[in-house]
């Protein structure tokens, strides 16, 4: 006996549809958010509330929309071009220094910048096993 086999879509698509395609990664940078969420600086939570999830090409996204995201996840402190100052007006271009910041940690204890990475340190096992139970229908 002879079977042969013809697919209707291509083999990546069928195994991206397997394990949930869109769906799955949307569940993935959701899970992470909350996941990063201890490690956010967050003295008055602007940072942590102003929050996107989204699926761009084939990544699932978390994008921290406030102003001042990524000169709080780099660490550093930045300064206007011109002035010098912490705080830049509306326009102006800031450069980083080699001083590094510290996070406040009255409300979150773990806060760091590059809060992923110390996600992913503490947690990347929690992350696995919920990904895995969301593919699998649970």
């Amino acid at each position: 006996m002879k079977i042969d086999f013809r697919l209707n879509k291509p083999a990546e698509q069928i195994v991206k549809e397997a394990v949930g395609g869109r769906k799955t990664l949307l569940f993935m940078a959701k899970e992470a958010k909350r996941l990063m969420d201890p490690y956010v600086p967050a003295l008055n939570n602007v940072l942590s509330q102003k929050v996107r999830t989204y699926v761009e090409d084939d990544s699932g996204i978390v994008h921290y929309i406030s102003p001042y995201a990524h000169y709080q996840h780099e660490g550093y402190l930045m300064v206007s071009r011109i002035t010098g100052c912490p705080w830049a007006k509306k326009g102006e271009s800031k450069v980083m220094t080699g001083r590094r910041l510290e996070h406040n940690k009255s409300k979150h204890i773990l806060a760091t910048s590059e809060w992923e990475k110390a996600m992913k340190a503490a947690r990347m096992e929690d992350f696995t096993r919920a990904v895995q139970r969301y593919v699998k229908g649970r």
